[in-house]
This record gives structure tokens, sequence and C-alpha cells, in this order.
């Protein structure tokens, strides 16, 4: 691998084999256990017995760079980190590091419970290499961080989960490293101090230190990061600036959470959802849209006994969450068919959605014709997916734009600036 004078981090061809038994507990596995091995050696291992958190995996970190680490469960992250922290060691390939790094992954894991916060801070600071007099000149300042001065003499067994990890965050913060690995700690302790962990992280980095940052916050890494590698499998699937790779990555997650297919019961057994699909303005089916489409949307539906005026209620809602975007109600128009039974299909179709691109679900319920009864509870039913109209222009996008287009507002209305 092509190497930067000024890399302080290194990874090349770096592999960690993790195995998938807790352990020997009896003769007989440990009988097993040998069986295995002998079988292995006469090359019949089926390797069903570990599995590579990571893959010959190569890149470098340069001085001064924040590196963010994206991926879903599962893809080797906090592996790497752990790696970088030297908590454990790579089962192949070599790891440089140059200068001092401080890990901010497990907080408070050196901590002792019969410790007082005070003892622990003194404790901690000589763990991660602070010396005594170093530990005294900052011992002020990390117990502020923590907010726990009334409570810093109190052992920390006492601690909530909360007060607990805001002291192993002070701790780790105040190490004074030249490279800081951070695993998810903006999820520490109220929204005041996690606004506190971001701002003392963004310091860091604006001031030139080198940080490798793991995060399912991809908007937090949009606004950190310099570079982000987007890791899948223990393997790199694609590594570039922010405005690239998140982008690519939050589509791809689209296209996994797309789902065309449910059932839904009524209350009482004796109507069905059996499918929910999506066609275009021409008839065909689809999943995918741009902004701008028609969409009809089909429920296909299962009545054991005739119902009389059954009222369908649908809505669009945003993948993030939140109320419904919008509403089709035979409640509020009372366009209700007079009734129906056996198998049929009931469609909805939605004009010129203007929705920004990204998934959205279809949630539905079905009120009897008193319209006091549910016959259905409402339930999410099928999603589907909105791209762009393919006039963007196709170039990186700044920093903020994530968050703006995929959480402030999934309503596309045209506008244009005067000015």
């Amino acid at each position: 691998m092509p190497t930067s004078s000024d890399a302080v981090i290194r990874l090349d061809n770096v592999s960690k084999r993790y195995s998938l038994r807790a352990g020997q507990e009896s003769l007989r596995s440990l009988v097993g256990a040998w069986g295995s091995r002998l079988l292995r050696r006469n090359g019949s291992d089926s390797g069903q017995d570990h599995f590579w958190a990571l893959k010959d995996l190569a890149f470098e970190v340069r001085r001064g760079e924040a590196l963010g680490i994206i991926g879903p469960n599962g893809a080797g992250k906090t592996t790497i980190l752990k790696l970088l922290s030297r908590i454990t060691p790579p089962t192949s390939g070599t790891i440089t590091l140059v200068g001092r790094s401080s890990s901010l992954l497990e907080l408070g894991a050196g901590f002792h419970p019969d410790l007082t916060g005070r003892e622990n801070i003194f404790l901690n600071g000589v763990i991660l290499g602070l010396t005594r007099r170093q530990i005294k000149e900052r011992f002020d300042q990390i117990v502020a961080f923590a907010e726990l001065e009334r409570f810093i003499d109190m052992p920390v067994k006492r601690y909530s989960s909360g007060m607990y990890a805001r002291l192993g965050f002070a701790v780790a913060a105040h190490v004074d490293p030249d490279i800081m690995l951070v695993d998810e700690v903006l999820a520490v302790g109220d929204a005041g101090f996690q606004r506190k962990c971001y701002d003392f992280i963004h310091a860091f980095v604006t001031g030139g230190k080198t940080t490798v940052f793991v995060s399912h916050n991809l908007y937090v890494i949009e606004q950190l990061c310099d570079r982000v590698i987007w890791l899948d499998g223990g393997q790199i699937v694609m590594a570039g600036q922010p405005g690239r790779v998140l982008p690519a990555y939050l589509d791809h997650m689209d296209q996994k959470a797309l789902v065309s297919k449910t059932t839904a019961e009524s209350v009482d057994g004796h109507l069905r959802v059996a499918q929910v699909d999506f066609t275009d303005a021409e008839g065909n089916r689809r999943e995918a849209f741009t902004t701008g489409e028609s969409i009809t949307i089909n429920i296909k539906y299962q009545a054991e006994r005739p119902i009389a005026s059954p009222h369908f209620v649908l809505g669009v809602v945003d993948a993030q969450g939140g109320p419904p975007l919008f509403l089709a109600s035979m409640l509020v128009d009372g366009n209700v068919p007079p009734s129906i039974a056996g198998e049929g299909v009931l469609k909805c179709k939605l004009g010129s959605v203007p929705l920004m691109p990204r998934v959205y679900y279809v949630w539905g319920e079905i009120w009897a014709a008193d319209r006091t009864r549910m016959l259905m509870k409402w339930q999410r039913l099928a999603s589907f997916r909105v791209s762009g109209t393919g006039e963007e222009p196709q170039q990186e996008v700044g920093k903020g734009s994530i968050r703006h287009q995929r959480v402030d507002a999934p309503i596309r209305v045209p506008y244009t600036w005067d000015y």
C-alpha cells in the first residue's frame, strides 16, 4: 500500500478473526475441540467455529485528519478501534501509530467500583499514561467537565450509568493525546452533556489533532470528518469525502429498507391485507419513483365475508419517523366502497408526489361503516423509495446538506433565490 509521509495511523493488510465458541466447559467439549483441530489439520475445516471481523484491511490516516468510519452493525467498525487501542491484537497484518493516543470506547472501563470518583481519576489517569503531577494539574478541569463536583468523593459503584460514563469521558478527554479514537460517545448523558462532548471533539478536530470517529449518527460524521470509510463485512466498500460517501451509503441503506409485500390481519380476523404494491402512471409495478411522479398504492385484500362500507385510511410516513406527511382518508373524503367481499384490490392514486429522495413507509388502518369500530389497527403496510429527478447537479454536496436532505425537510417544493 502506498504510504504518506505524514501518516500517523497505518493499517497494512490487517485481518481479525474471532472464535464463535464461548469457551470449553467440560472434558467432553475439550475432546470435541481436539477432534475438530485434527479435522482441520486434514483439510476439513468448515470455518463454522470462527468469523472474520476484518479481512485484509488497508488504509492510513494523515496527521491532523478526522476520519469517520461508518457501516451497519457487525461491519467491523468497533473492531478497528479496539485494534488501534491495542485492546486486542490483529490476527494478521501490521498496525502503526505515531504519537500518544486516547480511546473514548468503553468509558470508565478501568474504574474500580469501590474507589471514589477522585481516586478513580488518578487511577485511570495513570493507566492512560499521565503522571501524578499531570493529573493534579488537570483534576479540577476533569471534575468540572464531568459535572460531578458534589459526588467526586462518593464510590463510583453508587454512580448512575450516566455519571459513570461522564467521568470516564472527562478523564479520557483530558489526556491531551495526539490521536483520539472515538466510538459513539456522543450518546453519553443528557442533551446538555452530549453537546459539551460534541463541542470538545469539534475543538479537538479543528485544533489540528488526528481523530478516528465511529458513529451511526451520520450527521455528526458529516460535520466532524474530513474523510469517510464505509465498511461492511470487515472490508472497505467506499472511501472518500463525506459528500460522496454518505449519500451513497444512505442510498444503499434505503434500498435494503424497502419492503414490497406484507400481510395485515383485521381485529376480528375476517379481513386481511394480503399485499401492498405500487405502480406508476402507466401501470408498471415499481418500488422506486422520482420526485413529482404520481404513485398508485394497490391494496390487495381478502374478506372472508361481505363487509359493508369499510373506511380505508392510508398515510405516507418518513422512514426516519414522525407523524404522517399526508393522509388519504375515507373518513375525511367519504369516498367509501358500498361493500367488499372475497378477494379484491383497492387503489389509491397519489398525484405528483413532492417528496425529497429517501425511503417512505405506507401505513394504514380500516374502520367499520359506523366509524366507531376499527377493523384493522394502524400499522406499516409497505415502503417505497423516491429518488431525484435526474436534473440535480452531480457534484459533491457540502456540509449540512445530508441533514437537510434526509431529515429536516421531506417535502420538496420548487423555489428560487433572488438576491
